[in-house]
């Protein structure tokens, strides 16, 4: 269903860029609304951060502050949360791809387009991930390369290694993930995929234009997709999983093609199918003697050897404390992932 405000307040940025002074009750009129709805828009705009002024009197009103207009080709990251705090280029909402209520609300076709091509091109995936505050200060060459098809040349580090890679990208998305940005684009010969743009060394645009998939390439879709065949492989992992960890395992999120068997003494026996089993020795060791690996015997090693160095550093002192209280909580997640999951839904 189409979100009439959000169309609404789209319309009355369109307005207020447009002329000096808007006065409220131009504004109700223009959208066939109350001018108590009017204050409430302007407030909700307000609080989201987009620069209105107000002026009491007759010939006052709103408009844009000249000291920091809003151009949808020169918003930066805060400007693009904004509008996704408003709702504007939530993909799942028609308010920014009815072209007729667009107009309607008074929105220039040159805005129009611009809007399509960020509903197309910009995805917020909220789910719960991981959280991290970097910025890499790439996001509004990238925004202009996405808005005018430009090819782009970037230098990546392969995070393990360190090691940097260069090469030429056509820019296809942009998506902001668990705090940070992520590229979507295509190698000029191969398909598309993600870039993260902390690990992006140096960025610079090119000749190179190309012409964009459009409504060919569902970014949202493509995003799901390539995040849900991430680290997925024949390789088979079981964990025998005690009742005391068993709510937080199942919580990480798991692959259609896992099992989870249900026991009656309350453990559960998980099955993951992954690419290399490596990237699981730091989850399930961070969970001690609550998650122990059944198969592949690599893994089994690696966790015992893990456990072992462990036990030098500290000296082999056995513990009265047998039951912790910290493994029955949410600490965990909370240390990884940077806030109180809880509370982020």
């Amino acid at each position: 269903m189409v979100n009439q405000r959000y169309a609404r307040h789209i319309g009355i940025v369109q307005q207020l860029r447009s002329k000096s002074w808007v006065s409220a009750t131009a504004l109700a009129t223009r959208f066939d609304v109350s001018v108590r709805t009017i204050y409430r828009d302007i407030e909700e705009l307000n609080t989201a951060g987009l620069p209105i002024e107000s002026v009491a009197g007759r010939e006052g009103g709103y408009r844009l502050s000249a000291e920091s207009p809003v151009d949808p080709l020169i918003m930066d990251a805060d400007d693009v949360l904004r509008l996704y705090v408003l709702g504007l280029i939530d993909n799942g909402d028609e308010a920014i791809t009815d072209p007729g209520l667009l107009q309607a609300g008074g929105v220039s076709a040159y805005a129009r387009d611009t809007l399509r091509k960020i509903g197309q091109r910009i995805y917020f995936d909220t789910r719960d991930w991981y959280w991290q505050d970097e910025g890499s200060g790439h996001v509004p060459a990238i925004r202009y390369a996405l808005l005018t098809s430009t090819a782009i040349e970037i230098t990546v580090r392969v995070k393990r290694s360190q090691a940097a890679q260069t090469i030429t990208v056509k820019p296809y998305g942009l998506v902001w993930k668990g705090g940070e940005w992520w590229l979507v684009a295509a190698p000029t010969r191969g398909e598309p995929r993600r870039y993260r743009l902390n690990l992006i060394d140096r960025l610079n645009r090119t000749d190179l234009t190309f012409t964009h998939p459009g409504d060919a390439f569902d970014l949202r879709e493509w995003w799901t997709q390539d995040l849900e065949d991430y680290g997925r492989g024949s390789t088979r992992v079981a964990l025998q999983v005690q009742p005391s960890a068993r709510d937080e395992m199942l919580r990480l999120g798991l692959k259609p093609d896992s099992e989870v068997h249900h026991e009656p003494d309350g453990t559960a026996r998980i099955i993951l199918y992954v690419d290399n089993w490596q990237w699981l020795v730091p989850l399930v060791a961070s969970f001690g003697a609550d998650v122990a690996a059944e198969e592949p015997a690599g893994l089994r090693q690696a966790l015992r050897h893990h456990h072992q160095r462990a036990l030098v550093v500290y000296g082999r002192e056995d513990s009265t404390d047998t039951d912790p209280s910290y493994l029955h909580d949410d600490s965990r997640l909370r240390a990884t992932r940077g806030r109180n999951p809880r509370s982020s839904r």
